[in-house]
């Protein structure tokens, strides 16, 4: 009965979707739980910007209420909102971003983004809509080089300085990131990137100081199209992902991968008559994990001094396949983090 396209499912279904398949300003009701920042949390990380409508059901004291306000987040308490009201106003917003949506062509045609710069103003420009939007950033550091590459998110709270402009990183996930990157991470830079609309951006980062959490860095000297789009991890030496690939003529193949995200896979092989742009049947065998059966498009192809090929991939699996992947890259990422805090460097 409600006057507007909605769907009524288990908490963890409809999140799963909501992340799956959301534009950027979906709107997004769900009732309370402690865990409700968590999900903001993944909210940004994916891009993320709709308001956000948390179904109370009660008196809750909120200590931070205003600032989740000025983010799109309400609490509504069916004691004080009648169900006409909810619906009217989840109605209203509706319509807002529909308006919105409709205007934002014209916007992004007089405001783009160049993906590769190296331009002060241009980056200056891109950085600052980056801390606007509060987008979160992926940084990545490799402490040493017989150890995996750690990845953190983090905001840019801060932007100062015209001739030498500087940023400050903050609100890192996870937070031990700062602490072992100041003491282990010997001013190594970051390999950086972030996504503004349609948009995939990369860059390096050179560290000025860490103080209180806090990591200030200099302004990228230029930015450039990152292909990747998806948070990647390395896999274990020790337990290896194999990946099996039929190419339109001749025997499967085989090779270890180097490393994954939820959208994609890079690898190096030998063989090297697999073509960009074309899609192949694959086959993925993950740790504990039987065999998972999907479709690979090489989106990067490039030959190495050692007459290998490297392959970058966007890959498509069932989403019930894809959850194997997702626990893979959460659980190696705890063990990465492991690694790195244990060791003497």
């Amino acid at each position: 009965d409600t006057p507007f396209p909605a769907k009524i499912m288990e908490l963890k279904d409809l999140l799963y979707i909501f992340f799956r398949d959301a534009q950027p300003r979906d709107i997004l009701v769900i009732p309370f739980m402690r865990e409700y920042t968590k999900i903001l949390e993944h909210m940004k990380d994916r891009g993320l910007f709709g308001p956000v409508i948390i179904y109370s059901q009660g008196d809750v004291l909120m200590m931070n209420a205003m600032d989740l306000a000025r983010q799109g987040v309400v609490f509504i308490d069916p004691q004080r909102f009648t169900r006409p009201m909810i619906l009217g106003f989840i109605t209203f917003l509706q319509r807002t971003q529909s308006r919105h949506d409709t205007e934002e062509p014209l916007e992004q045609e007089t405001r783009p983004f160049k993906p590769t710069t190296k331009d002060p103003d241009e980056i200056r420009k891109v950085f600052k809509e980056v801390m606007r939007k509060r987008l979160r950033v992926y940084i990545s550091c490799q402490f040493r080089d017989d150890l995996p590459t750690l990845t953190a998110t983090c905001e840019i709270i801060e932007m100062a300085g015209e001739v030498e402009t500087r940023l400050v990183l903050d609100k890192f996930n996870p937070q031990e990131f700062v602490g072992l990157y100041t003491t282990k991470g010997n001013k190594k830079p970051l390999s950086g990137y972030a996504s503004i609309g349609k948009a995939n951006l990369g860059f390096t980062l050179n560290m000025i100081h860490s103080v209180g959490g806090r990591i200030s860095v200099y302004l990228p000297s230029s930015i450039y199209e990152q292909k990747r789009k998806s948070f990647r991890v390395e896999p274990d030496p020790k337990e290896p992902i194999t990946l099996y690939i039929k190419p339109a003529h001749g025997p499967t193949q085989n090779s270890s991968i180097r490393d994954i995200s939820e959208g994609g896979i890079g690898l190096s092989m030998a063989y090297s008559n697999l073509e960009k742009g074309k899609t192949y049947s694959i086959a993925l065998k993950l740790p504990r994990t039987e065999l998972i059966l999907g479709d690979a498009k090489i989106a990067f192809k490039n030959a190495d001094q050692e007459m290998h090929v490297n392959y970058g991939m966007s890959i498509d699996f069932h989403a019930s396949d894809l959850r194997y992947i997702r626990t893979y890259i959460f659980k190696r990422q705890a063990g990465i983090l492991a690694s790195i805090r244990d060791l003497s460097i």
